[in-house]
């Protein structure tokens, strides 16, 4: 994948070129077609997911959580928990998204302490909005 398809994405911020390029090697771009399930509530956790282009919705049981566009992400938190997915992620329009997988994941994370305090902290921002806090 192209580094600077990842250049506008907030959790890439502060990076090098070198390092953008390094992360941007682990991705795989996809289309997806509007209506296409991405994630599904229960799934085991094995993919992470940058938005490129589109709009994907994220739900728990019936009640949207928020709506994602691009530069968003999904997927850490049951990555870095090992938890199933919490929530069922829908394309609502045709979208572009990067993906990569568990293993590249973690790899990622280990190379890049920035990424990973960012994922982290947006973790625990999932946890706490459902939480209710």
């Amino acid at each position: 994948m192209d580094a600077s398809r990842l250049r506008g994405v907030s959790l890439f911020e502060g990076l090098t070129e070198a390092e953008l390029a390094r992360c941007a090697a682990w991705f795989e771009e996809k289309p997806v077609p509007a209506g296409t399930r991405l994630v599904n509530e229960g799934d085991f956790s094995y993919r992470f997911f940058v938005v490129l282009d589109g709009e994907i919705e994220v739900r728990h049981e019936l009640e949207e959580v928020r709506r994602l566009g691009p530069g968003d992400y999904f997927g850490e938190l049951g990555l870095l928990t090992g938890d199933r997915r919490s929530t069922k992620v829908v394309a609502l329009a045709r979208s572009e998204v990067a993906t990569i997988m568990t293993w590249d994941f973690r790899t990622m994370v280990a190379e890049h302490p920035l990424v990973a305090e960012r994922l982290q902290a947006a973790a625990d921002r999932y946890r706490r909005d459902d939480a209710g806090a």
